[in-house]
């Protein structure tokens, strides 16, 4: 089935209930969601799920409605209609994806209890191990979330879901505080993966930091230079490899070369406004 999932979830073929005239109207709401008028794309997916020849088709369009309805703050509102999921999974599901939404996490762990690894497809499976690694971070549970990360790997065949669940691994480790080794690791995994979608970069640029962190200077260079032959032309990598250079000469003691480094930064045209302006604040710094 397809999903109104939250974490990167690679679609290989239409399911046999997807019928042209559904996917069509689906992705009208879709635009909907992504322009956030969420609640608008509520009630465009109650009104499909009302439509919906199959038991399938209702349950994904109700799941939409929950979620763009639970973006609209209305959490009560976002469950009642997940209740009228016709599939028990779907259900379970969207809910623990509601909690997600509104950072409900107590709520979230209790939703996913209901998760059955027996009967439930990958495809669900996935998504919820992950969202209950993320109420599990959040809670401060790091070992549980790591557990969950790891086990959500074994239901997914996509190299960019692999690489989430590796992120998850290497953040937590390094919010530990503890032996960082563990989250140096799970960066190779992800790089070892080579994931689309700006994994890999991200990968690059935060293990760079990381091992600059740590002291390990050259190696977090070699990092950035291996950031700087994948940017793909993006605004937002060329921005963030430019400000690592300036991170690491800055922890290098070199102050002119990190001036330099972020002052290119600031230039990059069509960088985002919120790391154009972490580079205000580090160019600031700076100053004598």
């Amino acid at each position: 089935m397809i999903r109104p999932i939250l974490f990167l979830i690679t679609i290989i073929a239409l399911p046999a209930w997807a019928e042209p005239h559904f996917i069509a109207e689906r992705q009208e709401g879709l635009k909907l969601v992504q322009s956030g008028k969420h609640a608008e794309a509520a009630a465009f997916f109650v009104k499909l799920a009302d439509t919906a020849a199959k038991p399938e088709q209702k349950a994904d369009a109700l799941s939409h409605a929950a979620l763009a309805t639970a973006r609209n703050k209305q959490l009560e509102a976002a469950l009642l209609l997940a209740d009228k999921i016709p599939l028990k999974p779907d259900a379970d599901f969207t809910k623990a994806l509601i909690y997600l939404e509104t950072r409900k996490w107590a709520e979230l762990l209790t939703a996913a209890e209901r998760l059955d690894a027996d009967s439930w497809p990958d495809a669900l499976i996935y998504p919820t191990l992950m969202a209950r690694a993320r109420a599990n971070s959040a809670l401060g549970e790091m070992a549980a979330a790591e557990a969950d990360a790891r086990e959500a790997m074994k239901h997914t065949i996509s190299l960019n879901n692999q690489a989430a669940a590796w992120h998850q691994i290497a953040q937590n480790a390094q919010r530990s505080g503890k032996d960082q080794t563990k989250a140096l690791e799970a960066y190779a995994e992800m790089i070892r993966l080579n994931p689309s979608g700006g994994s890999l970069q991200r990968a690059l640029s935060e293990r760079s930091r990381l091992l600059s962190a740590l002291g390990k200077h050259d190696v977090a260079l070699a990092d950035l230079a291996e950031l700087d032959k994948n940017t793909r032309n993006d605004p937002h990598w060329i921005c963030t490899a430019l400000m690592g250079y300036g991170d690491v000469y800055r922890d290098m003691g070199d102050k002119a070369r990190a001036r330099q480094s972020f002052e290119q930064a600031a230039k990059v045209p069509g960088a985002p406004a919120v790391l154009l302006d972490e580079v205000k604040k580090k160019l600031a710094e700076l100053k004598p």
